[in-house]
């Protein structure tokens, strides 16, 4: 019994794995054939558009800036104190031509024009003194060559007597000396009424003088009321009643709300396109201003290019007025928009995506299930679009959709 236990040790472990042995070849040799499956070709989604050639007119698409095509800086024209301003003198208040912002303090301007109305009014008086004086000159005048007249018969008379021996000596030198008084008397007559002229002429030119001062206070009292001298819309509004300002200060910055341009940019091949349609001056443009979910449409008219190139840029700004620009424009100095205006008219031409040029100016069609490569000529761009002219049939459709592996002959399903 001791003996056999050694021999089962050794036994055992042979007949498990003899049997285990005669399993797996069991199973081996049952176990069912399977036929290999074919390899299946992948078949690819993509998305394609119809080519559908037509005589187009592309719009280009750039971005600007509103910009206020007229400005100016408000500055009292005399100092003072604010006494009153306008309704709308108000950051981003809108006034009309010819409405108050502010009102400075008028009293001391309203006694200098009274001071230069009296100042004038004493001298025509003085005029009038001067012209009176030499009106009564000018009559004595009259009187004296009157009596010149008289002394001279008189004297003649006086000769003759004394020629006969009938008048005494003494008679004609008495009328002699007469008439040389007389005649003294018309010269000193004659030398005041030149000096009332020259007089009359001092004293017009004191009143010139005068009057000059007169418009001049008035033209400050006018002044002490700042008026909008067009309409538009009020910035940088510094200013406010009671405050006292000087001419050098600004109480404001007024802004013409009929003048509003669009300021954008072109690169030397869009501003091409614009010169090969011709003249460029007076097109018109769309401007698109978003405002949240409000789209707002606006037309403008090129007006006139930037005086110099921005080497920096490598483009030219451009500007256009906006047409029916007004108060009630939405619009305002530094909003930005979309500019889109057309080039010239192309002839046969396909729209497609810009996801559907492939470098090289290549695209694939789908024909028969299966990718074809075609060569295109890029003629346009218009936003995300492209305009094309190539070697492939109306019709034919054109795949947007870009992967990797696309290659030429790849199996596709167009959806």
């Amino acid at each position: 019994m001791i003996a056999i236990r050694p021999t089962l040790r050794i036994i055992a472990p042979a007949v498990v794995l003899a049997v285990a042995a005669a399993g797996f070849f069991y199973l081996r040799a049952t176990k069912p054939l399977t036929a290999p499956e074919p390899v299946q070709e992948r078949i690819w989604p993509v998305a394609a558009v119809t080519a559908a050639p037509r005589d187009v007119e592309p719009e280009i698409k750039v971005f600007g800036q509103i910009f206020a095509g007229r400005q100016v800086e408000l500055r009292p024209l005399v100092e003072g104190r604010v006494v009153e301003t306008g309704p709308a003198f108000v950051e981003g208040g809108i006034v009309a031509t010819g409405e108050l912002l502010v009102a400075i303090d008028p009293f001391d301007y309203e006694n200098a024009s009274q001071e230069r109305r009296a100042q004038v009014d004493e001298a025509r008086a003085r005029l009038g003194e001067i012209q009176a004086e030499r009106a009564g000159a000018l009559e004595l005048r009259v009187g004296d060559k009157e009596q010149v007249v008289l002394r001279q018969r008189d004297v003649a008379r006086r000769r003759r007597l004394a020629a006969r021996g009938v008048g005494s000596e003494k008679a004609f030198d008495d009328a002699r000396l007469a008439l040389s008084e007389t005649r003294q008397r018309l010269i000193e007559r004659e030398r005041n009424i030149a000096q009332y002229g020259s007089r009359i002429a001092q004293q017009q030119a004191v009143i010139d003088r005068l009057e000059i001062r007169l418009r001049q206070a008035n033209r400050d009292l006018e002044q002490t009321r700042l008026v909008a001298p067009f309409e538009g819309f009020l910035v940088d509004v510094s200013t406010e009643l009671g405050k006292r300002i000087g001419r050098s200060d600004r109480v404001a910055r007024l802004i013409d709300a009929r003048r509003l341009e669009v300021r954008f940019s072109l690169s030397n091949e869009n501003l091409g396109r614009l010169l090969s349609v011709g003249e460029w001056r007076g097109r018109k443009i769309r401007a698109i201003w978003t405002a949240g979910d409000i789209v707002h449409a606006f037309s403008a008219t090129i007006d006139r290019i930037q005086g110099e190139v921005d080497a920096a840029k490598g483009g030219v700004d451009l500007f256009a007025r906006i047409i029916g620009a007004g108060p009630k424009t939405p619009l305002r100095p530094g909003a930005f928009i979309e500019v889109w205006f057309k080039e010239r008219r192309y002839e046969n031409l396909v729209r497609i995506p810009q996801t559907a040029l492939h470098p090289g100016s290549r695209i694939f069609i789908a024909r028969d299930g299966r990718l074809e490569e075609r060569k295109v000529e890029v003629l346009a761009r218009s936003g995300n679009d492209i305009y094309v002219r190539g070697a492939f049939a109306p019709g034919a459709k054109i795949v947007v959709t870009r992967f990797p592996e696309m290659i030429p002959g790849l199996k596709v399903s167009v959806r």
